[in-house]
């Protein structure tokens, strides 16, 4: 549609004829009847008083489909000038953002995924440590396995009755100390680690046969949601081709 056949189509929405809208309008019958073919070009001046009689915006006035069908000749009044600028402007800064958004969705999409599907954060492997009582600070690490080497066999002459009741007193002692604790986490320390508590230090072991894998469902979801996102990034660009065209 042109620049004269859109001012045709409003005054005849209107019910105006040629005469009326040329008086409300203060211009002659014959330069509307130019225009409305065409033949010629409105100031910005005789614009304005043709929209203010229609009672229409200017931005109501430029559609697209005028644009599209007269924009060199349009371009030709400053205030139509302006408003298209005006306009892809605001459309480039839109497709800008939408275009953004989608690789946004994307990176994320990535992101997330990968977190759920290496269990990065979220392990589902639970790691076992016992530690089967407190070694106190002057003794060995093995203590619990080897006392009798260190408390018994130290070189002291006993007779057997003497080394009997000593390794009887020895061993209820040791049975009293042995106080098992557990730790199971998701990360891994080592093979053993150490922890100060009092009346000496606790020393976990790793069991390898205790230790198990876990199911965590969060991971699953971050991969769903990882794929969501992925296909809405992927839909972002696609619509932004259909839904933003450059002019």
């Amino acid at each position: 549609m042109t620049l004269g056949e859109k001012l045709k189509q409003l005054r005849q929405e209107k019910g105006l004829s040629q005469p009326e809208l040329a008086a409300e309008a203060g211009i002659e019958q014959s330069y509307l009847s130019k225009l409305e073919n065409d033949k010629s070009l409105p100031s910005n001046d005789i614009l304005r008083k043709i929209l203010a009689a229609f009672q229409v915006s200017l931005s109501d006035f430029v559609t697209d489909e005028l644009v599209q069908k007269d924009m060199a000749r349009l371009k030709q009044i400053p205030d139509i000038e302006q408003l298209i600028a005006q306009k892809s402007q605001n459309q480039f800064t839109q497709r800008r953002n939408f275009l953004l958004a989608a690789s946004i969705s994307i990176v994320l999409a990535s992101t997330l995924f990968f977190i759920g599907y290496s269990k990065l954060i979220f392990n589902e492997y639970v790691y076992h440590y016992e530690s089967i009582g407190v070694v106190k600070d002057d003794e060995p690490a093995d203590i619990f396995s080897r006392w009798e080497r260190y408390y018994l066999n130290t070189g002291e002459e006993l007779s057997a009755l003497q080394r009997q009741k000593k390794q009887k007193s020895l061993s209820l002692e040791m049975a009293k100390r042995r106080v098992t604790l557990v730790q199971m986490t998701p990360e891994y320390k080592g093979p053993s680690f150490t922890e100060t508590v009092a009346g000496g230090r606790r020393i976990y072991k790793l069991d390898n046969l205790m230790s198990k894998k876990i199911r965590r469902p969060i991971n699953s979801w971050l991969q769903v949601l990882g794929v969501l996102l992925f296909a809405s990034g992927i839909m972002g660009f696609v619509l932004e081709r259909r839904l933003f065209k450059l002019n």
